[in-house]
């Protein structure tokens, strides 16, 4: 199988073996008492403590020791600096690869025209209170494909029954859509089930296991996609998402996360709103250049027989993709790995008929994102609990759980006044050090600001090939980038901010039945 044309290596990876195979079924419950540290009530304070940490760290270094607190804020300015060069790279290889990779017709492949045949993909579409032609879009771009085997394709329309609006949709776009080569399914997920949350993990898990009892299915060439509503699949997805599962080697052990472009409806969102959009679009092309940390982000796919052995999804999780991987991997022995799949997916910014209505939309959006730290809740258990994987990995990966959403929170608030600690301390007044930290940082980042040139290009270079793009959005693109410190240190840190502080008094945000109605509304 040719993986090295994804930039992927074979060689680090192996399958599990047949001994160690962990599945959630086996599990054996015991009845010794959990340590408080591995308790919930514990666990859901480590976020906030740790936004408590790095904002007093810095002083608390300073007032013990001088020369160790200034080290430390030069090694932390350094740190990050040279972090921001490091992503500009990663995300120019990608987008690279992205493009050339989008270029090639896998069609005629010989491993396409070997096995392509016999691979069914289910594409699982939760469906809340989307309007009908924004749900039309949807399945017309998975209709319109260039694959040539459509007939094997399915897409579930997961609905809810306590919104009968939706089920009307799921109807007509059935009927509309009857003469298609694809097959459409509306599943209908009834409300109250116990055990579970008007989440979105929920309504899909109901939609596959409801297939499963209609049709014969190969769990191992059963590959299963969750996408959003808004989302329009590129002519060439299936092609693109079906080569690169028949080229990955151990492919049960795999999700394969697409590259989501939020260009639907670019020009009708506002600034703040284009550039968090553009911010998580760059995000995923560098995130998908670090394999060990990669993690799956809204439109993503596994096959039928992983999704079996992690349970299928979280039934309570407000945030389901970030989870998903941490049980897919989990249930696997750790032998599990995130697949980037160069296959676009295009989506809605969020979009509303007033500003303040925006910014209220994008501020619960990055809320309900920044909620994936509940993720130390179920992760920390199930290191502790597992022998099987080496203490170097669970450390890892912990800790990159850990620092990515501390620095959401507060890294962004703790590098902007970290340079004007030293001028707190009486002592330290007198110190050239007052002045010289200062404004070294300040010319530091000032330069740092001046580099946001390079997220300005490659934004204007990827909205060019999935939206219109007039005169003016080319000025409006660079426009919008020197505003990045601003919004940086409120919307996009806030959100993230109350997340920690929530989970740390036990206050859980609202769930599938709000977040779902962040949608861009259509006439």
């Amino acid at each position: 199988m040719n993986s090295a044309i994804f930039g992927y290596d074979a060689t680090v990876f192996q399958k599990v073996p047949q001994g160690i195979e962990i599945h959630h079924s086996m599990r054996k419950e015991t009845r010794t008492e959990t340590p408080f540290y591995l308790q919930t009530g514990f666990l859901s304070k480590i976020p906030g403590l740790g936004l408590i940490l790095i904002f007093t760290l810095p002083v608390i270094l300073v007032k013990i020791n001088p020369k160790a607190g200034l080290f430390f804020i030069a090694f932390c300015i350094s740190y990050w600096t040279v972090k921001v060069f490091e992503s500009y790279y990663f995300v120019l290889s990608s987008y690279l690869a992205l493009l050339r990779l989008n270029k090639a017709d896998f069609r005629e492949s010989e491993i396409m025209m070997a096995e392509a045949g016999g691979i069914r993909h289910v594409v699982i579409v939760p469906i809340f209170t989307e309007p009908y032609d924004v749900i039309e879009e949807n399945v017309a771009a998975i209709a319109a494909n260039d694959y040539p085997h459509l007939e094997n394709v399915t897409v579930l329309l997961a609905t809810e029954s306590r919104v009968p609006e939706a089920e009307a949709n799921a109807a007509r776009i059935i009927e509309k859509f009857r003469d298609s080569k694809i097959e459409i399914v509306n599943v209908v997920h009834p409300d109250g089930i116990p055990g579970e949350g008007r989440v979105k993990g929920s309504n899909i898990t109901h939609a596959i296991k409801e297939y499963e009892k209609m049709r014969k299915l190969d769990p191992h060439n059963t590959f299963v996609s969750t996408i959003d509503t808004d989302t329009l699949v590129e002519k060439n997805f299936f092609s693109i998402v079906t080569y690169k599962f028949l080229s990955t080697e151990y492919r049960d052990q795999a999700i394969y996360q697409f590259t989501p472009v939020y260009s639907n409806n670019w020009t009708k969102g506002t600034f703040f709103a284009r550039l968090i959009a553009m911010g998580t679009t760059i995000w995923q092309l560098f995130e998908s250049q670090n394999p060990e940390f990669y993690r799956n982000f809204a439109v993503y796919g596994q096959t039928l027989h992983c999704l079996r052995k992690s349970d299928y999804w979280s039934l309570t999780s407000i945030v389901e993709d970030g989870l998903q991987y941490w049980r897919s991997y989990f249930a696997w022995g750790s032998h599990f790995r995130i697949v980037n799949v160069p296959a676009v997916c295009k989506m809605d910014v969020v979009e509303e008929e007033t500003f303040g209505r925006a910014v209220k939309s994008q501020y619960k959006q990055l809320r309900r994102w920044s909620w994936g730290c509940t993720d130390v809740e179920y992760v920390i258990p199930e290191f502790a609990r597992r022998k099987d994987i080496p203490f170097g990995e669970k450390f890892r990966k912990t800790g990159y759980l850990i620092q990515n959403h501390l620095f959401w929170a507060g890294g962004p608030l703790m590098l902007f006044f970290i340079g004007y600690v030293p001028g707190i301390f009486e002592n330290l007044r007198n110190s050239i050090a007052v002045l010289t930290v200062p404004f070294a940082s300040s010319i530091i980042f000032t330069f740092l600001f001046a580099t946001v040139v390079f997220p300005s290009v490659i934004s204007i270079h990827i909205m060019k090939r999935y939206t219109k793009f007039r005169k003016r959005d080319y000025v409006f693109s660079v426009l919008q980038w020197t505003l990045v410190p601003v919004l940086t240190l409120t919307l996009f840190s806030i959100p993230a901010i109350e997340s920690q502080l929530r989970l740390f008094f036990g206050k859980r945000i609202d769930t599938f039945e709000t977040t779902r109605k962040i949608q861009r509304k259509k006439a």
